[in-house]
């Protein structure tokens, strides 16, 4: 529930009108709300005069996702999000052929037992299953709309790659598609079917002994399996990649590990940084002896 009081300014104004351009709701989180004027329902046309008091109401929207105890590493939860740092080996969500012990279980046991509500898990972004790090997790249509449509969240990961990257700094634009039924996905120009995708690579630190590169990578676009497939491409598959590479010894998964995101928290309208270290098994690898 939000409460707002309404001030002399906005005399006039509809609901809908309050919320959408004071409050910055989407025209589609007001689709899911109940609005209560002075403890009356009202419709979001409904005009406002000062010092009202508007109450909104977020629809309940239950989920048939079965709760299950999972550890989480939560970094931060407030009343619109949840941030979890995503250990590698778990899928996200339930799949045909994955329908219990994904993350998405354990968030969903975590909300019923902390808020006693079946919330659906709303996933801002979504990680492979082998790839470690932040995922948001928004608790309710206000909050998904608004990071999707109000405001700019900057996703910046860490990776190591094959071979010694040269270029300190570049910027990867390529269409990514896929052909057929393959998991893999490929640069394919836009004419084609291929997906506008730009990643922008910076390069952290060379390991020269052991032919490898550490490399921070921002999104700028989301397409499936960008990271991979843009630095591929630049003949530096991530290592331990192998849908994109041959098997490696010293990796077990592709070690891609989302460290950093930026964004305007949905409740304080504050920019928010959140920034975790590596796992182990990256860290382990770049630890000289």
């Amino acid at each position: 529930m939000r409460k707002f009081y309404i001030e002399k300014e906005y005399k006039g104004y509809t609901a809908s009108k309050y919320l959408t351009e004071v409050q910055e709701y989407s025209s589609r989180s007001i689709r899911a709300i109940d609005i209560y004027l002075d403890g009356k329902k009202i419709k979001p046309n409904k005009k406002l005069r000062p010092y009202n008091k508007l109450l909104v109401y977020e629809k309940e929207k239950g989920t048939n996702i079965k709760a299950m105890e999972m550890d989480l590493d939560i970094v931060y939860e407030d009343q619109d999000l949840l941030i979890i740092n995503k250990e590698p080996f778990i899928v996200v969500h339930p799949t045909l052929k994955k329908v219990d012990k994904t993350l998405a279980n354990g968030i969903v046991y975590h909300f019923q037992k902390n808020n006693n509500l079946s919330i659906v898990p709303r996933f801002y972004n979504r990680l492979d299953m082998n790839t470690s790090g932040l995922i948001i997790i928004t608790k309710n249509s206000y909050s998904q709309a608004y990071l999707q449509e109000k405001c700019e969240v900057k996703k910046c990961y860490k990776a190591i790659v094959k071979g010694i990257v040269k270029e300190d700094e570049f910027i990867i634009e390529e269409a990514i598609g896929r052909i057929g039924d393959s998991l893999r996905r490929e640069l394919i120009d836009e004419e084609h079917g291929g997906q506008y995708a730009k990643t922008a690579v910076k390069v952290i630190e060379r390991l020269e002994d052991e032919k490898l590169t550490l490399v921070e990578c921002e999104l700028f676009t989301g397409r499936t399996h960008q990271i991979r497939v843009h630095l591929s491409s630049k003949g530096h598959p991530i290592l331990g990649d192998e849908l994109y590479d041959v098997k490696d010894k010293r990796a077990n998964r592709q070690l891609l590990h989302a460290y950093k995101i930026q964004f305007k928290n949905p409740s304080t309208k504050q920019i928010q940084n959140i920034e975790i270290d590596l796992p182990k098994d990256m860290k382990t690898l770049l630890v000289k002896e």
